[in-house]
């Protein structure tokens, strides 16, 4: 508990000291990756709570991460959206429903709570969308689509282990089978975009081909789904797919740094 009593008391002496850093210097690619972090740090608290009620391993530890990563990225937005009015009320909505969903990080789970978890995790992921298409809308660089494909991976690869803990939980609810075929089909559709787009360098197109090699080892993993051990081993899979879509998105947010240098000259 008092890991996360450093956390939030982090977050408020520190905000002036942040918010005076980042005044000048947050451009439409970091509220896009801020807008997207807290999005699937909303999906790893969400998928922990459930995992942790499973007991499956690898996940306390994350929690801390999850929770400090969710605030700086919401604070990130704050700053951004004083000079973007048209984001405001967007923001406002999303930190509102980050602050109900985050004490599931601090919570023993239980049972008779985990049915909800799918309804509170499509709420948030509603806001965060919104909010992620009218930043995606505010500058015509062709390379933003890259970097919300990747991180698009990122976050389904989350989902996608949230979903098959739900079957393993023996969550009954006909909405999960739906969701993980949409979540199948939108992972592929972002992988063959960002595999395909043209505009890659050598270190994405690297970490592009890992996530190709684990994806394919996901798939046939669900096939025996069923038993814990094949759970851990789809959630391994699924956190080696997160870190590699993670630094491809990194690497697509640096190039689109270098674009908007070139069109603010």
């Amino acid at each position: 508990m008092k890991h996360y009593f450093y956390i939030f008391l982090f977050y408020f002496l520190w905000q002036p000291a942040i918010h005076a850093q980042y005044d000048e210097m947050l451009d439409v690619s970091d509220a896009l990756q801020s807008a997207l972090d807290v999005r699937t740090a909303a999906v790893k608290i969400v998928k922990d709570y459930l995992y942790r009620g499973l007991k499956i391993n690898y996940v306390a530890k994350e929690n801390d991460e999850n929770l400090s990563n969710g605030e700086f990225s919401l604070l990130r937005l704050e700053i951004y959206a004083k000079d973007h009015s048209e984001i405001q009320d967007e923001v406002d909505k999303l930190t509102g429903k980050w602050k109900k969903l985050r004490t599931l990080a601090i919570q023993k789970p239980i049972k008779n709570k985990m049915h909800g978890l799918l309804k509170t995790l499509k709420s948030f992921l509603q806001t965060t969308n919104n909010l992620i298409d009218q930043i995606n809308q505010s500058e015509k660089i062709s390379t933003l689509k890259y970097q919300k494909a990747a991180n698009n991976m990122e976050l389904l690869a989350q989902q996608l282990a949230f979903l098959y803990g739900l079957k393993v939980a023996g969550i009954k609810d006909t909405a999960i089978e739906r969701d993980i075929e949409q979540c199948k089909n939108d992972f592929q559709k972002d992988l063959d975009q960002t595999f395909f787009s043209g505009e890659n360098t050598i270190n994405i197109s690297e970490e592009l081909k890992s996530i190709q090699a684990d994806w394919q080892m996901t798939k046939m993993s669900t096939k025996n789904l069923g038993s814990d051990r094949a759970l851990n081993t789809i959630y391994v899979l699924m956190d080696k797919i997160s870190a590699a879509a993670r630094k491809s998105a990194i690497l697509y947010q640096e190039k689109v740094k270098e674009e908007l240098k070139k069109k603010n000259r």
